[in-house]
């Protein structure tokens, strides 16, 4: 009985292994619109006997081939198939966590060196720039991945896609160029070191349809541009990452650029994008090219359905640099349920914020920096602000810069008012003490350090 379920196990492995290769060329010479017709026909069915073939894949080929992984997962594949793939995966403890990562990268090599082809960074979130290494079927993939994602998005050869993102180390403007290149998508790699009124110019003279580029790059862009009424009505799509987006942005980038916001969220350490909005808008489909896990922050152990917890990944095509069970440090939920859209993937919600972003106010209750983006969302004349966290006498400060185009004394009490709106930290001001008087300062300009935004800071460390 065992011996055949042996067999059989492997003819279905060799099956889908071919299906994925015939479908992997298909997806690479079809048009978009024959694509877009493919994708709704994938069931959840489909995808989980794919996941089921790469996870065992994945896990044979670390356990034989990557330093890291070799003692952990070498017992693990003794009695690995495809029939226990899922079952051998649930019974691993442990994690991978970013530090091991950005130690000693080479350790989770699982190629040759000589067959590394290209080397991606991350954008130094959790630390230092982690050094991501890629064979050339991994570089090949990625574009693919994000192609399938554009194409929730209604976009078509009849596009004119301006790329707004770095392309410096964080290399997500080759990688978005490349991916809207594969469906045909005219590209101008403007990239963001360029000033807005080129932008604009760029948009009115190419007929730009589609936008890419950091939430708060593209924000900055809306409230400083006038574009003309026909380029408003050409704007198709704005396709936007690495950052989170608050209602109120989303609202403003949409009415002065036109078009759509779509959001996307991924890791480097991953290829960049694995999840993007549909038109849905009811949070983001993830890739099927990763397994993801959401646990709970001290036990590990996985959440109850539709609770907040930590996001784990493991990749589920990576040929270079296999990674399970990877910590991503991102706090978020699964979306249960169908979306309306169709997709038969699974969904999750927007970040609710980063392990290490939680800070320690007054007595000791924990913020994420998305319950001060939710105040300011509510107070329409703020365009910007940044929030520092002071210590002055034994007592924490909140200083406030904001960024108005009408600075006032009934500004500075509105937004105070809203601070005392948050019952713990009006406790820590009037009853424990804790906590002083916040301070309101108006500010022309906010001078924002290279790479991802931060805008709830830690001062207190500086002040000790």
């Amino acid at each position: 009985m065992v011996v055949r379920i042996m067999v059989f196990d492997k003819i279905k492995s060799f099956v889908i292994q071919k299906r994925l290769a015939q479908l992997r060329k298909k997806v690479s010479i079809i048009s978009p619109s024959e694509l877009a017709q493919l994708i709704p026909k994938l069931t959840w069915e489909k995808i989980r006997k794919v996941q089921k073939y790469n996870l065992m894949k994945t896990l044979e080929h670390a356990a034989e081939h990557s330093p890291f992984y070799r003692g952990k997962l070498s017992p693990l594949t003794n009695n690995l198939s495809l029939s226990t793939a899922f079952s051998s995966f649930k019974s691993i403890q442990w994690f991978t966590t970013p530090e091991a990562v950005s130690q000693k990268p080479e350790q989770f090599l699982a190629i040759p060196p000589s067959e590394v082809t290209a080397i991606h960074f991350s954008a130094g979130t959790t630390g230092d720039n982690k050094k991501i290494y890629l064979s050339k079927e991994d570089l090949g993939k990625i574009p693919v991945n994000y192609s399938l994602g554009f194409l929730n998005c209604g976009l078509t050869t009849q596009d004119v896609a301006q790329i707004m993102y770095s392309y410096g180390i964080w290399q997500l403007g080759s990688l978005y160029e490349e991916a809207l290149r594969r469906l045909g998508i005219l590209c101008l790699p403007v990239g963001n070191h360029v000033n807005f009124q080129k932008q604009e110019s760029f948009i009115e003279e190419f007929g730009t349809s589609i936008i890419t580029g950091t939430p708060s790059y593209v924000y900055n862009l809306a409230r400083e541009i006038d574009l003309s009424s026909e380029a408003r009505d050409r704007m198709k799509a704005i396709l936007l990452g690495g950052e989170r987006l608050s209602s109120k942005r989303r609202t403003i980038i949409e009415s002065k650029l036109g078009g759509e916001v779509f959001m996307g969220y991924g890791l480097m350490e991953f290829g960049g994008g694995i999840a993007s909005e549909c038109k849905a808008h009811e949070g983001y489909h993830l890739f099927s090219n990763v397994l993801p896990e959401i646990v709970d922050l001290k036990t590990g152990n996985p959440v109850a359905e539709e609770e907040y917890g930590e996001l784990v990944l493991t990749t589920l095509d990576r040929e270079a640099m296999p990674l399970i069970r990877y910590r991503t440090g991102d706090i978020t939920r699964f979306i249960e349920g169908d979306c309306e859209c169709g997709l038969a993937l699974l969904r999750i919600d927007e970040i609710k914020g980063r392990v290490d972003d939680r800070i320690t106010i007054g007595t000791a209750e924990k913020y994420y920096p998305i319950v001060f983006d939710n105040l300011f969302d509510t107070i329409e004349e703020v365009t910007d602000y940044q929030l520092e966290v002071l210590r002055e006498n034994g007592k924490d400060v909140l200083k406030l810069k904001v960024l108005t185009e009408n600075p006032s004394k009934q500004l500075s009490e509105k937004i105070t008012s809203k601070i005392y709106e948050i019952t713990s930290l009006q406790l820590d001001i009037e009853k424990t003490q804790t906590l002083k008087e916040p301070q309101i300062e108006f500010i022309d300009n906010i001078a924002w350090a290279e790479g991802k935004r931060k805008r709830v800071i830690d001062r207190r460390v500086e002040t000790f």
